[in-house]
């Protein structure tokens, strides 16, 4: 299969690799680009989505939001920064909300926290709206990764509480529920608060272009359009499932005269899974969480019954940390090393099924996809419902490139690669097995046993975009874009 992993045998093998990395890296340009270019392409081009009778069907859970985009340096006044730079799970004031900000920032690491003053969230919102450059978009999980899933070839519906506003936004084949007829509904106003690789705030310079996201949520948190969701859920017929949205529970006050709302929300949604027929695949997209109990709460009644979960590096770290330690990683490397992103992802599946097994589901566990900056890594049971693995990792790349970029073109001259020529598959010292990147065969392919399970693991490269113009929602694009190709009817 391309791409196997293979045994470093000769002290010559090294040297070639060494000089090799060693020209690339201080020549003009990277001769990589190209042919990798073209076989994603290529990829692409042979895996399409089905049509007529296979056309796939996905569903979407919860919520949605006005994003307010803004430049963060040019909202944030670094001598508003006292002392150094902490990470807050709630954010109350000015001060810790600067602090916050700059704690993500020097690590290029993306965030999202709950702001319980909404005095000064109003304000902030009010000062952003007077600076040029802010503008207005559709933002949340569901809606952004239903209308990824519409432009791929899908039939969807999502579950949201939308004004007749926001809902302008979305194409009028989505099928939205989540309020009722006539309905008022006041949106939730997310503050997505942007900067570019090497942007400098004060003394520190951000690592890679990445997005802090700020909230004051009231109906996201809830939940509000569970049950029109779940009302809809059987005439629909879904193929697919996503449970997304979670994390505007993360440090939202529901705890109210002893009685906990938030485990009761979530008790519905563990419901809603179960309702489905087995063949209807769930899959469930990680967010940014700090909220332990919250997360303790999503091991239970979440991910002991999806098939498939979905997340970034960061999310990777911390879920990882959850489920093994009962520990938050609030800031994880930005642009970890394969072999390392792959030890967590074998350590947080098996760990999941073990928790398949606890909780006695007729579920288990046979998809991760973690997207980071450098690469997309797909992890698949052999002979379960997932197809077409290679295809999903470069369906992802291409997307995360055009995402970035806001450009269907991708242009070698604003796109650079960060995978080297080859990579370990662990950081096991005893096993020494790497993977040669080849240009003309980008997307690696090979198989394992992971407690018993036999899995193939793919890892694309991503074509990087150079030029950021969006960041907030790729994660979102490049989730679904994996997904859209692995289901076939």
């Amino acid at each position: 299969m391309a791409g196997a992993p293979v045994k470093l045998g000769s002290i010559l093998s090294f040297f070639i690799l060494f000089y090799a990395m060693y020209f690339r890296r201080y020549d003009i340009g990277d001769e990589r680009l190209s042919p990798v270019k073209n076989h994603l392409l290529f990829l692409e081009s042979e895996n399409k989505v089905g049509v007529g009778n296979s056309q796939p069907k996905v569903a979407l859970g919860y919520g949605a939001c006005h994003d307010l985009f803004v430049n963060a340096t040019s909202l944030l006044d670094y001598t508003d920064l006292k002392g150094n730079p902490e990470h807050f799970n709630e954010i109350t004031n000015k001060e810790e909300f600067v602090k916050s900000f700059t704690y993500f920032f020097k690590h290029g690491a993306a965030a999202e926290r709950f702001m319980s003053n909404s005095k000064l969230y109003d304000e902030l919102v009010e000062q952003a709206l007077k600076l040029p450059d802010t503008r207005w978009a559709i933002g949340g999980n569901a809606p952004l990764m239903a209308r990824r899933f519409f432009l791929e070839g899908w039939k969807v519906l999502f579950g949201a509480k939308m004004s007749k506003k926001l809902k302008k936004y979305i194409p009028e084949e989505i099928l939205i529920v989540g309020d009722n007829e006539n309905e008022e509904v006041k949106d939730d106003i997310h503050m997505i608060l942007e900067y570019k690789a090497d942007e400098k705030f004060g003394k520190y310079k951000a690592p890679r272009a990445n997005r802090y996201i700020m909230h004051n949520d009231e109906n996201n948190p809830l939940l509000s359009s569970l049950e029109k969701l779940g009302e809809h859920l059987t005439s629909f017929k879904p193929n697919l499932l996503v449970i997304s949205g979670l994390q505007m529970m993360d440090n939202f006050p529901f705890k109210q005269d002893g009685r906990d709302l938030r485990a009761e929300r979530l008790d519905l949604v563990k419901e809603q899974i179960l309702s489905q027929p087995l063949n209807t695949l769930a899959h469930f997209e990680m967010a940014s969480y700090v909220d332990l109990e919250l997360l303790q709460h999503l091991t239970t009644k979440v991910l002991p019954f999806v098939d498939s979960v979905g997340m970034n590096e960061q999310e990777l770290s911390n879920l990882n940390s959850v489920l093994e330690h009962g520990r938050v990683v609030v800031v994880a490397d930005s642009n970890p090393r394969v072999a390392t992103a792959l030890d967590q992802m074998r350590n947080t599946y098996k760990l999941i099924r073990e928790k398949n097994n606890a909780f006695g589901s007729k579920r288990k566990l046979t998809r991760m996809h973690v997207h980071t900056l450098a690469y997309q890594a797909i992890l698949t049971v052999q002979n379960s419902e997932w197809k077409r693995t290679a295809a999903a990792a470069a369906k992802a790349s291409l997307t995360a490139h055009r995402y970035v970029c806001n450009s269907q073109n991708i242009n070698l001259e604003k796109t650079k690669l960060l995978l080297d020529d080859s990579f370990s598959t662990t950081t096991n010292n005893d096993n020494n097995s790497r993977v040669f990147f080849e240009p003309n065969k980008p997307v690696a392919c090979w198989e394992e046993t992971i407690v018993g399970d036999k899995v193939e693991i793919c890892v694309a490269p991503v074509l990087i975009c150079t030029e950021a113009q969006l960041t907030a929602g790729a994660g979102d694009n490049i989730s679904a874009a994996g997904l859209v190709l692995q289901v076939e009817i």
